[in-house]
């Protein structure tokens, strides 16, 4: 398949929720370019920008820990970048979505401004929110550091390193371009029953992913409490030992996505070619050229200020943080999916780390509003044991209880007001502080 005047791509593979692509010819308007290489940079990151056209959508200072977090800041915002390939594809864009084969010929003009490469194109669900409890568009403007920047989230209670697979949205769009019509229109769409139209996002951020296209329909999700629909596209890195190396997309090995650079991948004899003498070059301990520094307009933020209404602020409440998520997926729930309360509570005190894996599962289900929530909540805050490490679950399902304004809740209340232990006692008696 081919096309953007001499932009080819090749389809590698199909996988459940995407496709992945291998593009070569491309305009590489779309980029991450290193602006240092000094030493001395803050905190041992690595000072970048994204560009497209050659204008800063973002500063990026990435970390050269994997666990580390990095650094983001706003920069110039689409409208300065003068994208009309962008802007071509809007309106396709939002005529329906039938699948990423599909969807790959509607933003066929977007992937020619694309560097040369392997990507994923996947369609997943992303966060209107960046990771740390802000709406997505009300982060700081200034270079800022964020949880969810990074390679591997790392879980010190499990001891365990979790992909955070870029849920967590950054915009690149300035906020004067926010229109209230618009973000009606979407919630009404989204709310129709009808297949939802995609929002489009580039996942250079590591657990975050720029917002390209959407930042309306993220509005819209985050109003209504909802994921956000959304096309994450990644570029693939060089991962593995010298006989065995492959195209990534992530911080693991995965085989489902993954791709070996070998003559039997499907890989164009260009990019075949280039990944293997990278890897040549790397074993052989060639010394490296520098690399080409970015020269273009000042880094420096262009978005305007602006006061966003509580349906945002308070919309944060329905949306994990990236510690959170790194639990949800850590702990992975699905086992639970279709177990009754009682069930659940039997199951949790068989984990590795009943406690920890309490905690987040009932955080989990008070965000999502399960319906199975009050009553599990019940049966964590009446274990019959507040000694060692279940005092802490129980101190969980109280503070989870107190969304629940009923006599029966307040019974349980006003027993671990007397129940003799100062710690719990001391968390019921907040479930009248807001009762006037």
């Amino acid at each position: 398949m081919g096309f953007f005047s001499n932009t080819k791509i090749n389809i590698i593979k199909k996988v459940p929720d995407g496709i992945v692509i291998a593009v070569t010819g491309a305009k590489a308007a779309l980029k991450c370019e290193i602006t240092s290489t000094d030493a001395q940079e803050i905190d041992t990151t690595i000072p970048m920008v994204m560009t497209l056209n050659g204008t800063p959508l973002m500063e990026m200072h990435p970390s050269y820990c994997p666990t580390c977090c990095g650094l983001l800041a706003t920069g110039y915002g689409l409208d300065n970048a003068k994208c009309t390939e962008l802007t071509e594809i809007s309106d396709n864009i939002n005529s329906g979505f039938t699948g990423v084969d599909d969807f790959i010929e509607t933003i066929k003009t977007l992937i020619g401004l694309f560097e040369d490469g392997v990507y994923l194109i996947k369609d997943t669900k992303t966060f209107p929110v960046d990771g740390d409890g802000h709406f997505f568009w009300a982060i700081p403007d200034e270079l800022t550091y964020y949880n969810a920047y990074t390679d591997a989230y790392y879980i010190t209670d499990l001891m365990q390193l979790i992909e955070l697979k870029g849920a967590f949205l950054y915009p690149t769009q300035s906020r004067d371009r926010y229109d209230d019509n618009r973000v009606k229109y979407y919630m009404n769409l989204f709310s129709s029953g009808t297949e939802k139209p995609r929002a489009i996002a580039y996942n250079a951020l590591r657990g975050m992913s720029a917002l390209l296209d959407g930042h309306h329909k993220a509005c819209a999700a985050a109003r209504l409490h909802a994921p956000l629909d959304t096309i994450v596209i990644t570029k693939g890195h060089l991962a593995g030992d010298k006989d065995n190396f492959q195209i990534r997309f992530g911080y693991y090995l995965d085989a489902e996505y993954d791709i070996a650079v070998d003559k039997t991948s499907g890989l164009p004899s260009k990019l075949y070619k280039q990944y293997t003498e990278q890897m040549a070059d790397v074993y052989a301990k060639k010394k490296r050229q520098p690399p080409v520094l970015y020269k273009g307009l000042p880094v420096e933020c262009k978005f305007t200020k602006r006061e966003w209404e509580k349906c945002y602020t308070d919309a944060v409440y329905y949306y994990p943080t990236a510690d959170q998520f790194a639990g949800e997926l850590a702990c992975d729930y699905s086992a639970i999916e279709n177990m009754s309360p009682e069930d659940i509570y039997y199951y949790v005190f068989q984990q590795e780390d009943p406690v920890y894996y309490a905690k987040i599962l009932m955080s989990s289900f008070v965000r999502t509003n399960d319906k199975r929530t009050k009553e599990l909540l019940m049966k964590f805050a009446r274990h019959n044991s507040f000694s060692g490490d279940t005092k802490q679950i129980i101190a969980a399902a109280l503070r989870g209880l107190m969304n629940f304004k009923d006599d029966e809740t307040e019974k349980i209340f006003i027993d671990f007001v007397v129940c003799g232990d100062d710690y719990l006692a001391d968390i019921a008696k907040d479930y009248w502080e807001d009762v006037e």
